[in-house]
Formats: C-alpha cells, sequence, structure tokens
C-alpha cells in the first residue's frame, strides 16, 4: 500500500508539471515564436533543454517554500512559530511530523486540475498561485481557519512578489525596449535583424531556465516533505514534466502572449522575455513561487505602453487579470472541501 500511495503522489506531481509545462510554455518562447523570429518546434525544445536545467540546478530553493513553508507540519517549527509545546492535537492532525499523504495528493490535483482548465481555455495563468493556493486550501481542510498553523509572514511575502512581480517586468521591458531602440538605430537593418534574432533565441533560453528554477518547485515541492532525501531526483522529474508539458499542448497559451496582448517586432520579443527573466530569477533565489506567466504578460505590455496604450489589447487582458485573481481562491477551496470529502 505504501508502494502504491508513493507512485500516486509522483504521477500527481507529474500532472501539475505537465500542465506548468503547457501553460508556461508561452512564457518562455510565446514572444519569440509571436515575433516569428523561429518555429514553435524549434522554440519548444530550446525551452525543454533550459527548463530542465532550471529545475534541476536550482529548483530546491522554491520547492522548500512550497514544500515547508506554507503549513507548519513539523513539531519544531510548531513550536518555534508559536512559542508553545506541540499538543496532542497537533501531532494527531500531523503524526509523520509532515504534511499527510492525503493533504499532499489533493493539493497536487486541484492545482493542476485548473491550470488544465486554464491551459484549454488559452489562458496564460499564474500556476504558482495555483499550488500556493492548493497548499493552503489542504491545510483549512486539515486544521480549519486556525491561522496559529500557518506562516503568514512568508504567505504575505509570496503575495507581495505577485503583486511586485508584473509591475518590475513591465518597468524593465519598457525601459530595455526604449534603449533597445536608441542603440539599434546606429546600426545597419541586416545587422539589427540577425542580433536581436539571436539575443531573442538566447533570452528564451534564459526564461525556460528561470521558469525550471522556479515552477519545479511548484511541481514538486509538497513531494519534499514526502521524499525529503530525493531532492534532486524531484527536481529533475519536476524538469522533465514541465518540458514534456511544453512539447505535447503549449501551443495554445504561447499564441495568446505571443500574438494577442500586443503586437511585437524582433526587439520587444527581446525585451519582454529578458525583463521577465531577470525578474522570475531574482524571486526563484529568494524562494519566492511567482508567477512567470504575470512576468512574461508584465513585460509584453512594457512593450506595448511604450508604443502607445492603443496598441495594448485591453479587453485580453481583462480576462487574464480576471485568472490571476480568481486562481488561488479557486485552487484554495477546491482543495479544502476535496480533503474534507475524501475519506
Amino acid at each position: 500500500m505504501e508502494t502504491v500511495i508513493a507512485v500516486l503522489l509522483v504521477l500527481a506531481g507529474f500532472y501539475v508539471g505537465w500542465n506548468i509545462g503547457a501553460n508556461d510554455a508561452a512564457n518562455c518562447i510565446g514572444t519569440t515564436v509571436g515575433a516569428q523570429i523561429i518555429s514553435y518546434r524549434k522554440a519548444v525544445a530550446i525551452m525543454a533543454v533550459f527548463v530542465i536545467l532550471g529545475g534541476t540546478i536550482q529548483g530546491h530553493h522554491v520547492m522548500e517554500t512550497i514544500g515547508n513553508g506554507i503549513v507548519i507540519a513539523e513539531q519544531q517549527a510548531w513550536e518555534e512559530h508559536n512559542g508553545e509545546e506541540a499538543d496532542a492535537v497537533f501531532r494527531a492532525r500531523f503524526p509523520d511530523d509532515r504534511l499527510p499523504d492525503k493533504a499532499i495528493l489533493v493539493a497536487l490535483l486541484s492545482a493542476g486540475l485548473f491550470v488544465t482548465l486554464a491551459t484549454f481555455s488559452s489562458l496564460p495563468v499564474s500556476t504558482s498561485q495555483a499550488i500556493v493556493g492548493a497548499v493552503a486550501g489542504a491545510g483549512v481542510g486539515i486544521v480549519g481557519l486556525n491561522f496559529t498553523y500557518f506562516k503568514l509572514g512568508v504567505l504575505l511575502k509570496i503575495a507581495g512578489a505577485w503583486v511586485v512581480s508584473p509591475f518590475l517586468t513591465l518597468l524593465l521591458a519598457f525601459a530595455f525596449y526604449r534603449m533597445l531602440g536608441l542603440f539599434l538605430g546606429r546600426v545597419s537593418t541586416l545587422t539589427r535583424s540577425r542580433a536581436i534574432s539571436i539575443a531573442a533565441v538566447v533570452t528564451a533560453a534564459y526564461v525556460s531556465y528561470s521558469l525550471g528554477a522556479n515552477d519545479v518547485g511548484n511541481a514538486i515541492g509538497p513531494l519534499l516533505a514526502r521524499f525529503p532525501d530525493k531532492g534532486h531526483w524531484l527536481a529533475l522529474l519536476g524538469g522533465v514534466s514541465l518540458a514534456i508539458g511544453a512539447m505535447t499542448f503549449g501551443q495554445r497559451v504561447t499564441t495568446t502572449v505571443g500574438k494577442s496582448i500586443t503586437p511585437l517586432d524582433y526587439g520587444g520579443a527581446l525585451s519582454a522575455q529578458l525583463a521577465a527573466a531577470l525578474g522570475v530569477h531574482f524571486f526563484a533565489m529568494a524562494g519566492l513561487p511567482v508567477s512567470t506567466s504575470q512576468a512574461i504578460v508584465g513585460g509584453v505590455v512594457g512593450v506595448g505602453l511604450s508604443k502607445g496604450m492603443s496598441s495594448v489589447g485591453r479587453r485580453r487582458l481583462y480576462g487574464i487579470f480576471l485568472g490571476w485573481m480568481a486562481m488561488p481562491l479557486c485552487a484554495g477551496v477546491f482543495s479544502a472541501v476535496l480533503y474534507r470529502l475524501l475519506p
């Protein structure tokens, strides 16, 4: 029975990673493909390589936050956080000093389900918000609305990063695009086109690496508490699952990001991608699971704003923003209810 549960949990983690890859492929290559710099097939191959590298090399920062930084399930952490000895109620809820297997499974399935729905709707949602909401919801399913069981400081930092990230990448992309225009105005058209094409492909690889460093933790972070000595293998599993998701079902959202928000030229693709890569990588190193979707959309909007408000597809943006706001709440409520319903 123990083996069956372990296999189910790993498959659930793979399912979440597949969903993240399918939805977040757009964040890595949507602008490059939208600007017609390279084909989708070539772009997704580059993404697959670098997302695995990012996950295996630097994915452990966010893995630790998702796995152990939201719900207080360890007796020592409880005592340090609340300044009192863990009682019998705490030990009954977390007998193994970690989230129960049912809670891990529920959180992964809840996050995966809502990202699947968003991907079929071609919406670039926040997979970070989905898994954080789902893990918190599973915690609510276990302890109710007892906030002494949650690391509220960490949750506030994560929420703050969600707010800051898209505005940061918007400003960076706006500045990059303006500076790039000044610089490239001094070189020939042919040289400019070739240089930007190469740079855009390089930044797509960098965004993919940042995606792996950030979102592998979203995919399999909950499994870290269950398999604490398998961190490197879990990171590899997460990276591979993201790559497979991008290769099998990533084209829908890629079209939304690359073409539906604002028309992108080569310089715009480069500026948006570089801004997103820098923003996501920064927060990943801080262990904060930010949204690569929010980062790249912020970058694309920044490029659009440099051309004027009329170039930004505001109706499409409203739908994306609505999805961002609804995702953590929906995943959290569903996770809490599902935990209570399952035996």
